[in-house]
């Protein structure tokens, strides 16, 4: 009898909460409440195998998303710092992920709803999903790569590096995304919407988090957002401030200063008032 796997089993009794099921050497039990029908001494019925709370090895009649040494995103129900994240495998009882797995910054851990790209694995007589490496994710797709360059996808954030984060499409297409490349910190399981920058030499693809408005704009503009983003999101600065201020304080001409307050005015980023100028969006 395989822990992590569907056997098929032969009813042996039935009990007053559960039917005693047996491969001919090992006896397990079927909770009533996971049964798909009445079964008959000698029934054969196909069932997953799985620990419960208290280790002993059990029978569930439901689908697992995943058996033994397979892999699949799993969605994220509940965390304990003590033990880990808990993720919905389709069964009653959820696949554990250890803390010793997961980043040691909790800030980076996932939350309820996050999705992450784990393999099952079996160690002393309990299953765990354990999350499978940037290089390896792939190997678990069938299907080549095939994103457009300009085009947005919807992914999941698998692995943080230093200089950024690695996303992964529902169909294991990486997507590599520079920090310069994002607006806030990112967890793992995020999910975000990434834009395909290119596709580099190696093949592999670079995205970014940064909408398309916000990388038009001129980097006059983005000049004044990081100033901004480094002062409270505000400035005392508008298009009315002296010509000999704007050149000390951002190294561009009035009218350079106007002409991208403007633009971010008319993206709708940022809010003027004749004191100052606010950002309106984070």
């Amino acid at each position: 009898m395989q822990l992590g796997d569907y056997q098929e089993l032969t009813v042996l009794r039935e009990t007053p909460i559960a039917y005693l099921l047996t491969d001919g050497n090992q006896e397990v039990f079927l909770h009533k409440k996971e049964a798909l029908d009445n079964y008959l001494p000698g029934s054969r019925v196909r069932v997953f195998i799985y620990p419960d709370n208290a280790g002993r090895w059990t029978a569930s009649t439901k689908e697992a998303t995943i058996t033994l040494n397979q892999a699949a995103f799993l969605p994220v129900v509940d965390h304990n710092p003590k033990y880990g994240i808990f993720l919905d495998n389709h069964l009653i009882k959820h696949l554990l992920c250890s803390k010793d797995d997961l980043p040691f910054n909790l800030k980076e851990w996932p939350i309820t709803g996050d999705r992450v790209f784990v393999v099952m694995k079996e160690k002393k007589g309990l299953l765990y999903g354990k999350p499978v490496g940037r290089k390896q994710i792939a190997s678990y797709f069938s299907l080549p790569p095939s994103l457009e360059i300009g085009k947005t996808y919807p992914a999941w954030v698998q692995t943080l590096l230093p200089e950024g984060l690695v996303a992964f499409t529902e169909r294991g297409e990486e997507i590599f995304i520079h920090n310069n490349n994002t607006r806030q910190p990112h967890r793992l399981g995020q999910a975000v919407e990434a834009r395909i920058l290119k596709l580099t030499e190696t093949n592999e693809y670079v995205g970014t988090l940064i909408e398309q408005k916000e990388i038009m704009l001129h980097e006059d503009g983005l000049r004044i957002l990081a100033y901004m983003d480094q002062h409270n999101k505000e400035m005392p600065y508008t298009d009315q401030t002296n010509p000999e201020i704007i050149q000390e304080v951002f190294r561009m001409s009035k009218s350079a200063f106007k002409r991208a307050l403007g633009a971010l005015y008319k993206s709708g980023i940022v809010e003027l008032t004749p004191e100052k100028t606010k950002k309106t969006k984070i």
